[in-house]
């Protein structure tokens, strides 16, 4: 039989903008939002995975469970367990 531990840990980034008296609201379609994804998400993402790629013995994936990426990117990161199933990594 196969074992399998899990663990998580959550690192969450808020975005926000304020905007003076005379703002229009969502009349410009939140394009501050707009921007925060073009601009910010991917990079934070490049930096997560060109990070954690170089790091020996661990599997690094994009696996999202069905919600918008907007909203949630799941990163799986697995050790690659040697034959000897005492001795985990390289």
């Amino acid at each position: 039989m196969d074992y399998r531990e899990e663990c998580e840990w959550t690192l969450r980034f808020e975005g926000s903008a304020s905007f003076g008296e005379d703002y229009d609201g969502e009349l410009d379609g939140y394009a501050w939002r707009e921007r925060f994804y073009s601009e910010i998400a991917p990079r934070v993402l490049r930096a997560v995975f060109r990070e954690l790629q170089d790091v020996p013995g661990w599997k690094i994936r994009p696996a999202n469970r069905g919600r918008s990426s907007e909203d949630e990117v799941l990163v799986k990161v697995e050790l690659e367990v040697n034959d000897d199933p005492g001795v985990p990594g390289d």
